[in-house]
């Protein structure tokens, strides 16, 4: 199984990262994150993989936090790891697919990340997987995804009903806490995993593509995110660590 199910994906992702600059505007599911692993204490220089690490916005951002640190980033687009080398001259950057037989070294980093990337696949397990076995002792893998609360996985296709000859297309599948629990459980069975609601402090407008999420206020939620799919997503990160 492959990252991207079709090549219209890939490139519709080529759209977005490599038309706009956002590195010095941080996303605040950045900053959610880099204050989870603050209260880990990692007292030496900290070893971190981003997995779909896109052009290295959230490497750039990690790297003005923890300055004492060693950054890798792995993503299927070669575009986009170009501007993240030449953004983070010191980093390593892998042309690779969390998707595949063990892309990461076993037990080399302290800290795996992974954000909006989960709802691409169909089956989560590999590429949990292959996070968990690339960690370090004590290490943690930190997930950003819509899920669902409720013991149910939802796989989602959709097509731009607007456009002649449009393909299907895939990223909006949200897995449930219950199967994403279970995957780590039966890879590595003393791991303690932590879920954090993620709620945006402001909202975000509705833009031209439809699928690129944008806010409405909903039951106590004023910033619920949602998109042209009809989707509400839930957006949590899952910290794991042994």
């Amino acid at each position: 199984m492959v990252i991207f199910d079709d090549a219209k994906r890939n490139s519709a992702d080529n759209d977005i990262y490599l038309s706009e600059n956002r590195f010095e505007q941080p996303k605040e599911i950045f900053k959610s994150i880099c204050s989870i692993i603050k209260n880990h204490n990692f007292t030496e220089k900290i070893n971190i993989c981003d997995v779909g690490c896109a052009t290295g916005e959230f490497l750039y951002y990690f790297k003005s936090i923890f300055s004492q640190c060693s950054v890798t980033g792995l993503d299927v687009s070669k575009p986009m790891l170009d501007i993240a080398k030449k953004m983070i001259p010191d980093g390593n950057f892998l042309l690779a697919n969390i998707n595949s037989e063990q892309p990461l070294p076993r037990n080399s980093f302290d800290i795996i990340t992974m954000t909006g990337v989960l709802g691409i696949f169909d089956d989560p397990q590999l590429a949990i997987t292959n996070c968990l076995t690339a960690i370090k002792k004590n290490g943690i893998v930190i997930i950003t995804n819509p899920f669902n609360t409720y013991p149910i996985d939802t796989l989602a296709r959709y097509r731009r009903s607007d456009k002649s000859e449009s393909a299907w297309e895939i990223g909006w599948n949200i897995h449930s806490c219950h199967t994403i629990e279970k995957i780590v459980k039966d890879t590595t069975s003393d791991a303690k995993l932590t879920w954090h609601d993620f709620q945006l402090p402001f909202p975000i407008k509705q833009k031209s593509d439809f699928m690129r999420a944008w806010t409405a206020k909903i039951e106590n939620n004023n910033h619920a995110l949602i998109n042209g799919a009809c989707q509400i997503l839930d957006m949590k990160i899952l910290e794991i660590y042994q």
